[in-house]
């Protein structure tokens, strides 16, 4: 019959790391007397190590971090638009300055000087 998955509490890994770390119990007798495998406390190392060592994610984290990334997303489109709307807005002056689409002397020589 399988084993339920069992979760570990941060402080309950980094107590094993430290305990095999510092030399005070051999990985393999850490693994027998806690009853978990080598392999895992191999991973809670490498996991130390990686700066990703952490607990169970709880709903409300996970929530948190759906609605984060949506106001993230939110903000990025937002900026997009401000800034076409800019460049909306300085087209249109540059074309109120130009007198509209009739194309007189005047109104080429000042183009040109934009151009240029």
């Amino acid at each position: 019959m399988k084993r339920p998955y069992r979760y570990y509490s941060v402080e309950y890994k980094q107590r094993i790391i430290a305990e095999v770390e510092s030399g005070e119990r051999r990985q393999s007798s850490v693994a027998r007397e806690e009853g978990i495998s080598s392999s895992l406390i191999d991973r809670w190392r490498q996991q130390e190590r990686n700066g990703t060592l952490s607990g169970r994610i709880t709903p409300q984290e996970r929530q948190q971090a759906k609605d984060l990334d949506w106001y993230k997303k939110k903000v990025a489109e937002q900026a997009m638009e401000i800034d076409l709307l800019k460049k909306i807005a300085a087209y249109s002056a540059r074309m109120k300055k130009s007198n509209g689409c009739v194309v007189t002397e005047r109104n080429v020589v000042r183009l040109r000087k934009d151009v240029g």
